[in-house]
């Protein structure tokens, strides 16, 4: 009798631990995932300062080399 009894407590133990496992790597992704479009968002936002600037850097090497003729 006791050991019917300790079966399902048993097979609910590991769907427990199996559940829980889950959920936590389910959040680790979701925070991997996150993260990495949070850095995505700010490279990109980098990127479009930086050619900016060598548009800008750009332009005046075109306007000092026509000012120089």
């Amino acid at each position: 009798m006791m050991a019917a009894m300790s079966e399902p407590s048993r097979s609910r133990r590991v769907l427990g631990v199996v559940a829980i496992l889950f959920l936590v790597l389910l959040a680790f992704a979701a925070g991997v995932a996150t993260e990495r479009m949070r850095f995505d968002a700010q490279r990109g936002d980098m990127l479009k300062r930086w050619d900016a600037a060598l548009k800008a850097h750009q332009k005046q090497i075109m306007q000092s080399e026509k000012e120089g003729r």
